[in-house]
């Protein structure tokens, strides 16, 4: 035996309905959205980890190069690269000289995306031939730019690492 249901629902019950549906398709998407760019974030947290792994900088703050950094910086070529071109590279990072975050930060996303030319088959053969991944000696690039970039900013690495003395207010507490 076979029935048939019939459901009466008014406009604007409708309306509720398919406002509803929309509203739980965006609010759904912008969560994947946002699970998206976290996830985006995570490849530079593995090239930090990499790196200090691989004893090609520190765990400190701010990252220092160690002697394998050095070595992979003067054998790809990079430290030449960017001496010659420090000005200019300076200029297109767009290195604010306001705070040490800023610069270092603007040094690092440069030289995620920065194109080589000619440089990047001897970047390719030193990563090769030490090891270690390219976005490594990009971050060991972006360390070094990073690292003139403070110095013509007045800002030295030896001071930036110092932790910061409370205050008396801080100690009345």
């Amino acid at each position: 035996m076979e029935q048939n249901i019939i459901i009466n629902i008014g406009i604007y019950k409708a309306l509720c309905i398919i406002g509803t549906i929309i509203a739980g398709a965006w609010y759904a998407s912008h969560r994947l959205t946002k699970v998206e760019t976290n996830v985006e974030g995570f490849d530079k947290r593995l090239t930090n980890i990499e790196g200090r792994m691989d004893a090609s900088f520190g765990n400190g703050s701010p990252i220092k190069l160690l002697a394998k950094g050095e070595l992979i910086l003067e054998k790809s070529g990079l430290k030449k690269y960017i001496d010659d071109n420090f000005q200019s590279l300076k200029r297109q990072c767009g290195a604010e000289m306001d705070n040490p975050y800023d610069i270092q930060n603007s040094a690092f996303t440069y030289f995620e995306k920065l194109d080589f030319g000619a440089l990047e088959a001897q970047i390719k053969t030193t990563a090769f031939e030490q090891g270690v991944g390219l976005p490594v000696i990009r971050r060991i690039g972006g360390i070094y730019l990073r690292d003139l970039c403070l110095k013509e900013a007045g800002f030295k690495l030896e001071d930036l690492d110092q932790p910061i003395a409370p205050t008396d207010t801080e100690n009345e507490v």
